[in-house]
């Protein structure tokens, strides 16, 4: 492990970063998190990570966070603001000591608007003089898990992604690759594709559900206009819903039909199969609370 110096962990609450603290902290890292909420700050110091309170959107914020710190584990939201976000942490981290930025972007069709604001962000950092590492996982398995409620009730995975196949990462391939980028040399100015071991649709992902749930779990395409109004009843923004269907869209046309060899030459190993992901997060799929 050759990383000195501290940590700064953007996102630190999310999918990704939730996983990649502690990760970085069990390998002897000194972390610092940037978080939104002083509610969710207690679990990542109890964890032993540092911890900033405040928004990449405020540039007193980032200056307090990216002060002293000699990597920076960049994630940005999908909203319209990434680019902004982005901005603020490489002209800062310009001023603080160069750090090296491990940046977290989507993989995918520039038809969607949120690759073409990570396409945005690349571009910058590339032209800042700062070290830099690109980690471009394509759509997660664990993205599944939006079906959770519906395969739990009628046995039934509701996607706009026609007979579309995917190189779909498991996050936690994500958090290993981010980590090994994060605490070892060599990876300055590389762009790794982070991908499952097999390109796979969603008939794969119900036929493992179905073997990890010991019943029959079947996929089912709907029009894209559906899947819109179900992500928009889940709250989530629609301009970042529409920048999803725009993914989606070209997903399902197999667009990510492609397996990456970057985590098995990084991590020494394949990633996991959508097999392992099903019998591992079975009991998300089985009774689901609303609030879930």
């Amino acid at each position: 492990m050759t990383t000195s110096g501290t940590v700064l962990v953007t996102g630190a609450t999310g999918n990704i970063g939730s996983g990649l603290v502690p990760t970085l902290l069990g390998a002897g890292v000194k972390v610092r998190a940037l978080v939104r909420d002083e509610a969710k700050a207690a679990q990542l110091r109890t964890q032993g990570a540092e911890v900033v309170v405040g928004d990449l959107e405020n540039l007193d914020s980032v200056k307090k966070a990216v002060a002293g710190v000699s990597k920076i584990f960049l994630l940005t939201w999908n909203g319209p603001t990434a680019p902004k976000q982005a901005s603020n942490v490489i002209q800062v981290a310009k001023q603080a000591g160069k750090p090296h930025i491990v940046r977290l972007r989507g993989y995918g069709s520039p038809k969607s608007r949120i690759i073409r604001d990570h396409d945005t962000i690349d571009k910058e950092l590339k032209a800042s003089g700062l070290p830099y590492t690109i980690v471009a996982p394509t759509f997660f398995m664990q993205n599944s898990m939006m079906a959770a409620q519906t395969v739990a009730s009628d046995g039934k995975i509701y996607m706009p992604f026609k007979d579309g196949k995917v190189g779909m990462p498991d996050v936690r391939d994500i958090v290993a690759v981010a980590a090994k980028v994060l605490t070892t040399d060599g990876h300055q100015g590389k762009e790794y594709v982070v991908t499952g071991p097999k390109s796979i649709s969603f008939h794969d992902v119900a036929s493992a559900l179905s073997k990890a749930l010991g019943k029959e779990v079947q996929y089912v395409n709907v029009p894209p206009e559906a899947g819109k109004q179900a992500m928009m009843g889940m709250g989530m923004p629609e301009w970042i819903v529409d920048g999803y269907m725009e993914l989606m869209e070209d997903f399902a046309d197999n667009w990510g039909d492609r397996v990456s060899p970057d985590v098995q030459n990084l991590l020494g190993r394949p990633g996991h199969s959508v097999e392992q992901f099903a019998q591992d997060f079975a009991k998300y799929f089985q009774a689901v609370p609303a609030s879930a």
